[in-house]
C-alpha cells in the first residue's frame, strides 16, 4: 500500500454522497496504513486536503502529536514529575479530559460538509487509547472525522502501531479492505 493508493481510496470515499442522518460511527473515517508510512502520509496531507476541497468539502486539521507536551509543560507539578516519570500515570485522566475537550471544541468549528483531519494518533500510544478519544467525541461530529491511523485493520479490528490489543469499531475504513 502506498500513499498514492491511500489518496485513491480517499477520493473514492469522497465520491460517496454524505447522508445527514449518518450514525456517529459512520462519520468517523479511519485512514489506516502501515506504520512505516506515517511520515509520508503526514508529509502529503495537503494532497488529501486538496482532494477534499476538489470534492466540495471543507478541511480542518488537528495534530495530536504536540498536545501532551504542551499540556504537561503547563502543569505546576511538571518539575517533580520529570524526576519521577512513573507518577505520570496518576494524571493521565486529566490529560485525557483536556484532549477530549479540545477535540470537541475543534469539531464545534466544523460544519456538516467539513472534514476534520486528526493526525498524530501514534503520539497517544501509552497515554490514552484512540478508541476512547473517538468514542468520547463521536456524537459531536457534524461532518466527518478523518483519523490518520498508523496500524492495521482487519475484520473490523483496528490495532494502533500493530502493538496493542485491537478494538472493534464501526468506523469507515480507508482503504476499505486490507491488501495481501
Amino acid at each position: 500500500m502506498s500513499v498514492e493508493d491511500l489518496l485513491t481510496a480517499f477520493r473514492d470515499r469522497l465520491a460517496v454522497p454524505w447522508r445527514s442522518d449518518e450514525a456517529a460511527a459512520g462519520r468517523v473515517w479511519m485512514l489506516w496504513y502501515d506504520k512505516a508510512l506515517e511520515r509520508r502520509v503526514r508529509g502529503r496531507l495537503a494532497e488529501f486536503r486538496l482532494a477534499a476541497e476538489q470534492a466540495g468539502k471543507g478541511w480542518h486539521e488537528f495534530d495530536l502529536a504536540p498536545e501532551f507536551g504542551k499540556w504537561v509543560a503547563t502543569q505546576t507539578w511538571f518539575e517533580r514529575a520529570a524526576k519521577r516519570p512513573a507518577t505520570l500515570g496518576t494524571v493521565l485522566p486529566d490529560f485525557e479530559e483536556r484532549l477530549i475537550h479540545e477535540l470537541r471544541n475543534r469539531l464545534s468549528h466544523c460544519g456538516p460538509n467539513d472534514i476534520l483531519a486528526l493526525t498524530g494518533a501514534a503520539s497517544l500510544f501509552g497515554l490514552m487509547r484512540v478508541s476512547t478519544l473517538i468514542g468520547k467525541v463521536a456524537d459531536a461530529i457534524p461532518g466527518r472525522l478523518l483519523v490518520t491511523f498508523p496500524g492495521t485493520h482487519q475484520a473490523g479490528i483496528y490495532r494502533l502501531l500493530d502493538a496493542r490489543d485491537g478494538w472493534s469499531y464501526l468506523a469507515v475504513p480507508i482503504p476499505s479492505s486490507p491488501t495481501a
